[in-house]
């Protein structure tokens, strides 16, 4: 079969939308001819795992650039005539229409872009608009998010299939970079309550998290990783709210190795966001064997295994409550559950079992 993935900004990834596209592409590849089209801006024309990349030319202009990418992206897809090409991320549905011409078109939901704040009222319309078309025209649609598929589906009245994320399981914590990273900034490994995103925005709720870790009068730091100037004036207002506290701002690291590193040697690692699809990070994080504490919004509370730790989100009382209380369980308490969770996590969210359900989506489209 030959197949085309567009919507992400190619390979290798550097996480969100890309990690899903490499995951499952790098498997495709062995026993299918796979195309994955790129940013010439974050990747070059190479062959990566098995996988053709192609790096298409696109402008600089923050919100111009992702479309000439997909359009580009969709022409050259379209002058090649791929049995099937995979559309990542609702926004993108626009090309859908185009695709269809010649190739059977499947889609991933990876979350609504529109329910976060940073998009002005016109944007968040083209949006829902893209949305509805990434459904109504594709040949099959499916969702990350087993909760959002099932609103998806009774919004469109078209079939949505849930296909979760998942985890590589070879996967490896890096201890020696996270401790170097950590003595660069004065930290050390068990001292720190940890908070990680690749864009941090206010649907992730540092901000409440951060209220909440001063509430609980805790003596640990507390880590913040991810880049914070995504959301305009954001930045400043967490700031403000760690004020001289012990709240140390990282940017975002793309060593996936050392992140899950620094998590694995936190003391207690903090999930808040309000809004979100199906978070890797929190897969990941649970999967080391850390202590976890989650918002519980219906995406989270779908993927979590049964009795674990969860809080109201965006309560920055309940979340209080929950940072004290888990701080306070010895090591010998929280052990084999932590254990347990970690091995549902590796089991249940297996790269290998979800590509083979997108080729049986392929298949059936």
């Amino acid at each position: 079969m030959r197949i085309a993935h567009i919507g992400s900004k190619g390979l290798p990834s550097r996480g969100a939308t890309e990690r899903v596209v490499e995951a499952i592409a790098t498997r495709q590849a062995v026993g299918h001819e796979v195309t994955v089209y790129g940013s010439r801006r974050v990747c070059s024309s190479a062959r990566y795992q098995g996988v053709r990349v192609v790096a298409l030319p696109v402008p600089t202009w923050k919100h111009l650039g992702p479309f000439v990418l997909d359009v580009s992206s969709a022409v050259c897809a379209l002058a090649q005539g791929y049995d099937v090409v995979h559309v990542h991320g609702s926004e993108n549905g626009f090309v859908v229409p185009l695709l269809r011409l010649r190739s059977r078109v499947v889609t991933t939901n990876h979350g609504s872009p529109y329910e976060t704040a940073k998009w002005n009222r016109f944007a968040k319309s083209l949006m829902r608009i893209a949305e509805r078309i990434s459904v109504r025209w594709a040949s099959a649609a499916t969702c990350v998010a087993a909760p959002r598929a099932q609103r998806l589906k009774a919004r469109y009245h078209r079939p949505v299939r849930y296909i979760p994320n998942g985890i590589d399981r070879n996967a490896l914590a890096d201890s020696e970079g996270a401790a170097v990273l950590l003595a660069s900034v004065g930290l050390q490994p068990g001292r720190y309550v940890m908070f990680a995103a690749a864009r941090v925005d206010p649907i992730k709720g540092c901000l409440t998290l951060i209220h909440a870790w001063r509430a609980s009068g805790s003596d640990l730091a507390l880590l913040v990783v991810g880049d914070l100037w995504h959301a305009p004036g954001h930045e400043a207002e967490l700031r403000f709210a760690a004020g001289d506290s012990n709240v140390v701002f990282m940017p975002r690291i793309d060593d996936r190795d050392v992140l899950i590193g620094l998590v694995a040697a936190s003391a207690l690692f903090v999930f808040p966001s309000t809004v979100e699809a199906m978070s890797m990070m929190l897969l990941e994080a649970i999967a080391t064997g850390a202590r976890v504490l989650a918002s519980d919004i219906p995406e989270n509370v779908a993927i979590l295994p049964k009795g674990f730790p969860l809080f109201r989100a965006g309560d920055t009382t309940d979340l209080t409550r929950a940072i004290s209380e888990t701080l306070a369980e010895t090591e010998a308490e929280t052990r084999s559950r932590r254990t347990e969770y970690a091995g549902v996590m590796a089991q249940t969210y297996d790269w290998d079992r979800i590509a083979e359900q997108y080729m049986e989506t392929y298949r059936g489209a």
